[in-house]
């Protein structure tokens, strides 16, 4: 594509075969049938179906599905179904989260189709924006947004926002030279660029490109071809349901082959049926290694943490980002929308003698009490535009609207006449109104501070005196008013100079002379951080999370706001990050928490660079240039005021645009992890206990001490309710004093592994002993069965103790769950219905009598002893 930002107006024309009166309608339709219409490629629309094929891809699903498979072969009809339930129930649950999060999102969208005024046959008409082609002459005005990219032919004090595309916060001054060199969109200013806006003038522009070719066009495919990655919870769960499965089909087989050596060795001939027999004992086996309950353990933790968040305005596209947030360590957050306000607030107004900082508590009165700062805020009513639409809230000049709301704010209107007005200009640069007010005619100016005070012969001062005086500007004054326009530009502020005089009853209202002025005062301002962004970045240091700012807007500002927000370290362009290669970049990275002037292109390197150094990085923004890194990082944040195309590739949504909420996610995604990992504990630690009851038993040549019914029971019933009730457990009161998982860490690190096995193998142990002590070594088959309802309700205990031990290392208080009481409730409750009332025909075990009950508690006391100890040590 040509750069038409390169050429004069008349060589855009004739390379567009175009001219000034715009095409005939015959040509533009024939373009539009040729080229299509002005819009982008819809995403592909989300699948149900999808959705719901998702919910059952990961290994522990796979084997719990081989389970079901392996019961319904050999005629073990209910517990296929059980499995099968939960797995449906499991799936369910996911599925109808994630799609009413991306029907939520629909409803984000904004429907208004885009209106273009158009020259075609040499008259002005208007057409949607997707009937649009290149050649076309748009007719911009004040509040219109650009539906394509142009080319500026012709601009009368044009200014356009910018910021949904570059990360621009103040508006950008257009004209119509070319420009040379090789300048980003930010810089190209005499382009306009579509889903930027109009905020002041007018001009006409020929459309350079249209759909895909547009800069917000190449941004959408950048994002359509970003490879979806997973989460990091789904990496560590199916790294576990992997090993788990191969411990596993290690286990089984060993087990398989004991039976069969000691067959062997009894010298008693194999049959089909022993076979069989020998294969059911050890699928059985397999059934009790896998946690059964934790596919929906996790799925319902995720949704319960989904519907926190939703309280807190943070809407969740995707199950499993909900625990992303709380492995993140970096955050690469826009500033402008997200860091800041996107709203132009005068902090500082200044006179020669005094001087009130909006900051302060005491601002205000001292603007009462002074002549001078009430004739500064006075004029930069007097001397504005926009009070239309700062009462009509329908935007408007950023810089004019922050002055009309700091004087709001001092109490001070302006009930002259305007008489007559100088627009402001680029050669001049500055502004000034003719005005009658309390029978005088005044002339107020503003403008560039430099071009002000040239301007300017005396100005006003209020020594000790109470009236105000106005004095003839000294070398001295003229210095102070220099150095303190520089000390706020040094501080990214944008300083608006103003003055007046009084205007003689001769003069020509159409030739007003903007010379021999009195200086009155400065206005300075700024984008100012939004509430609560300073103790956000505090928190997320606290919690050793770093915070890189990135934003398209110059060094200087970015500084100034990083240094007013808490964030620290070096600043580099991007200009400079062009210079550098991936290793330069790698390095760069180290140190440097702030990037200005960066383009899309440059988002992405940065956060594929942190991603290739181990970090896993949430990426937040509101603009059309944010998307591509949204959807290129671990975890993408789109601001709720945002644009659409942002919202699409982002994986959470702010709907109160508040970055304090982000903390709260990471918090939140911290506490779901967290949740999960002590499920996973309490169900591992039973299936450990069994699994090892089993294996050691068959090892030293004893009975079974459980059959393949108790041992489903126990892992579908009696653990799976108090693992489903650690989903709604508080979280730690250190959880946001510690670093974020590492990403190459498991699910469960090596400390609760070697937790997990101690309290395995101690009540494997306590098991086999209460197993023979209580008949389990006879060969009557009541007394088998005496033994086995022994260990069946040991472990039942065993469980329910060890739901409250694992808390402990948690640091989460005894009695601040009720659902976890309820759930051990329940489980006892269960299991006194087992044994005591019909039921235990069907699970064929006995009744427990005083004193099989009194080595029940003993052996629970026994088990405590060393549990409590353990589980001491260190909390997480």
């Amino acid at each position: 594509m040509p750069a038409y930002y390169s050429a004069s107006c008349k060589e855009v024309l004739k390379l567009l075969k175009t001219d000034s009166g715009g095409l005939s309608q015959a040509e533009a339709e024939d373009r539009l049938n040729l080229f299509g219409p002005n819009s982008l490629k819809p995403p592909p629309p989300i699948s149900a179906w999808k959705i719901l094929f998702n919910q059952f891809s990961n290994f522990i699903i796979y084997l719990l599905l081989f389970a079901v498979l392996f019961s319904i072969i050999i005629g073990e009809y209910g517990d296929s179904l059980v499995i099968l339930a939960i797995l449906v129930l499991n799936g369910i649950i996911g599925f109808f989260q994630e799609y009413n999060a991306n029907r939520s999102l629909e409803a984000l969208k904004r429907m208004a189709t885009i209106q273009a005024a158009v020259l075609r046959d040499g008259k002005l008409k208007h057409v949607t924006a997707e009937q649009l082609v290149c050649g076309d002459i748009l007719h911009l005005e004040h509040g219109d947004k650009i539906p394509a990219d142009a080319r500026l032919l012709n601009v009368v004090e044009l200014q356009l926002d910018e910021s949904p595309l570059t990360g621009e916060s103040m508006p950008v001054r257009k004209q119509t030279a070319p420009i040379s060199g090789q300048p980003g969109p930010a810089d190209q200013t005499n382009m306009v660029f579509s889903s930027t806006s109009v905020v002041e003038g007018r001009g006409l522009a020929v459309v350079t490109a249209c759909g895909q070719e547009t800069e917000i066009g190449k941004i959408s495919t950048m994002i359509s071809e970003a490879k979806e990655e997973k989460t990091p919870l789904q990496r560590r769960l199916d790294r576990f349901g992997r090993n788990i499965g191969m411990v596993i089909i290690g286990i089984c087989l060993l087990v398989f082959l004991l039976l069969m050596s000691r067959l062997r060795i009894d010298g008693e001939p194999l049959t089909n049926t022993i076979f069989l027999q020998f294969a059911f004992i050890s699928i059985s086996l397999a059934v009790a290694a896998v946690p059964t309950a934790l596919p929906a353990v996790v799925t319902i933790a995720l949704s319960i943490g989904t519907r926190r968040l939703l309280k807190k305005n943070m809407l969740v596209r995707r199950l499993t980002s909900v625990e992303t947030l709380g492995s993140c360590d970096v955050i690469c957050s826009d500033k402008t929308g997200t860091l800041t306000r996107n709203q132009m607030t005068v902090r500082e107004g200044w006179c020669l003698g005094t001087s009130v900082d909006f900051d302060q508590d005491d601002g205000i009165h001292a603007i009462a009490k002074s002549e001078q700062l009430n004739l500064l805020f006075t004029a930069g009513v007097a001397c504005n535009n926009s009070l239309a639409n700062l009462r009509s809230d329908s935007g408007g000049n950023p810089t004019e609207l922050a002055l009309l709301r700091a004087a709001d704010k001092a109490g001070i209107t302006f009930e002259g006449k305007r008489l007559a007005e100088r627009p402001f200009n680029s050669r001049r640069k500055c502004m000034s109104v003719a005005v009658e007010s309390e029978n005088r005619s005044l002339l107020y100016s503003k403008g560039a501070p430099e071009q002000m005070l040239n301007r300017c012969t005396h100005a006003v001062i209020q020594d000790s005196s109470p009236a105000m005086k106005r004095i003839p500007l000294s070398e001295t004054e003229r210095n102070d008013i220099s150095d303190t326009y520089h000390r706020f530009g040094a501080q990214a502020m944008r300083v608006i100079a103003f003055a007046y005089r009084e205007i003689s009853d001769n003069e020509d209202f159409d030739d007003l002379a903007e010379e021999g002025l009195t200086f009155i005062g400065l206005q300075a301002m700024i984008d100012p951080p939004r509430e609560g962004v300073v103790s956000a970045i505090e928190k997320a240091k606290l919690a050793h999370i770093r915070v890189i700012m990135i934003t398209g807007d110059h060094r200087e500002t970015a500084n100034a706001i990083a240094r007013q927000t808490g964030i620290e370290g070096e600043c580099v362009t991007g200009p400079e990050i062009d210079a550098m290669n991936d290793i330069d970049l790698a390095v760069t990275l180290d140190t440097t928490n702030i990037f200005a002037r960066v383009v899309p292109e440059h988002k992405q390197r940065i956060v594929s660079g942190l991603q290739d150094k181990g970090h896993i990085v949430a990426m937040t923004g509101d603009g059309v240039n944010d998307a591509p890194a949204l959807k290129k990082a671990d975890i993408g944040i789109a601001i709720g005021s945002g644009t659409d195309v942002a919202h699409e590739a982002a994986d959470f949504v702010l709907l109160d645009d508040s970055f304090t909420s982000i903390v709260a996610g990471i918090e939140e995604g911290r506490g779901i992890y967290e949740n999960i990992q002590k499920s996973i504990m309490l169900l591992l630690s039973g299936n450990l206990m069994e699994v090892l009851v089993i294996f050691l038993a068959v090892l030293l040549g004893f009975n079974l001490p459980l059959t393949a019914l108790l041992l489903l029971w126990i892992n579908l019933i009696t653990d799976g309710a108090p693992a489903l009730a650690y989903s709604v457990d508080p979280y730690g009161t250190a959880i946001m004093q510690r670093p974020p998982i590492p990403p190459g860490e498991g699910i469960l690190p090596r400390t609760k592994l070697r937790l997990l096995v101690c309290l395995g193998s101690i009540g494997a142990l306590i098991s086999l002993v209460l197993f023979q002590l209580t008949g389990g070594g006879g060969n009557e088959v009541a007394d088998i069965q005496r033994g086995q309802t022994v260990v069946f309700s040991y472990i039942v205990l065993f469980e329910m103790i060890l739901v409250f031990i694992l808390r402990r290392s948690y640091q989460v208080p005894l009695l601040s769950n009720h659902w976890l009481w309820i759930a051990v409730v329940f489980s006892l409750a269960t299991q006194i219905f087992i044994l005591y009332t019909p039921a235990r025909f069907v699970f064929h075990v006995t009744a427990l009598e005083i004193q099989e009950i009194c080595y029940l508690l003993l052996a629970t006391f026994v088990f405590m002893i060393p549990a409590l100890i353990i589980t001491r040590a260190k909390p997480n």
